[in-house]
């Protein structure tokens, strides 16, 4: 039990409690996304909170076989000195969610994610084969603003890359940076 005195006022007593109080409150709060919509999925591989860095509109896939048909491609290097996390969420025309992958990157890196198999490069099909997607849009997350990434609808027979580039539209840039 506290006994007051004369130097101790009831008000000094209080003002003490709130001072250690809210400290340890303000702990418990999520950290708020930096952009909207998927941004801060979860703890990520290496280092942290993912954080949206592209939001990608035209995701084109005619649900053909692996090497034929139209394909979207996603190039993604990381510049950050260590091992990153890349997420990406890819929605239909209507808003159904089509795919929401992640995986990792290292220091240097390049990872080439298609929607599905082609001939153009060594990629990773993140698709089941048979699903279209038309009008689609990508999220690009990564857990640090230090990846680099481009994304192209091509014709998925061909070596010789045959397609359209498509506007990546940036959010929270690497600091020096101008994309």
């Amino acid at each position: 039990m506290i006994k007051i005195t004369s130097s101790l006022s009831i008000s000094t007593l209080l003002g003490l409690c709130l001072a250690l109080a809210l400290p340890a409150q303000a702990q418990d709060r999520a950290p708020t996304p930096t952009a909207p919509g998927p941004a801060a999925v979860g703890p990520a591989a290496a280092g942290g909170t993912e954080i949206i860095l592209y939001r990608v509109p035209g995701v084109r896939d005619n649900g053909g076989a692996e090497n034929t048909g139209v394909a979207t491609s996603f190039h993604c290097t990381n510049f950050s000195g260590v091992t990153e996390s890349v997420r990406i969420v890819v929605r239909n025309f209507d808003s159904f969610l089509v795919v929401n992958q992640a995986f990792n990157i290292n220091h240097l890196q390049t990872v080439t994610k298609s929607t599905h198999g082609t001939l153009y490069t060594e990629d990773l099909p993140f698709l089941t084969p048979g699903i279209a997607i038309n009008q689609g849009t990508a999220a690009i997350a990564a857990t640090t603003v230090n990846i680099v990434c481009t994304a192209m609808t091509i014709d998925a027979s061909t070596i010789v890359p045959v397609g359209v580039a498509l506007r990546m539209i940036r959010f929270n840039p690497a600091p020096g940076s101008q994309e």
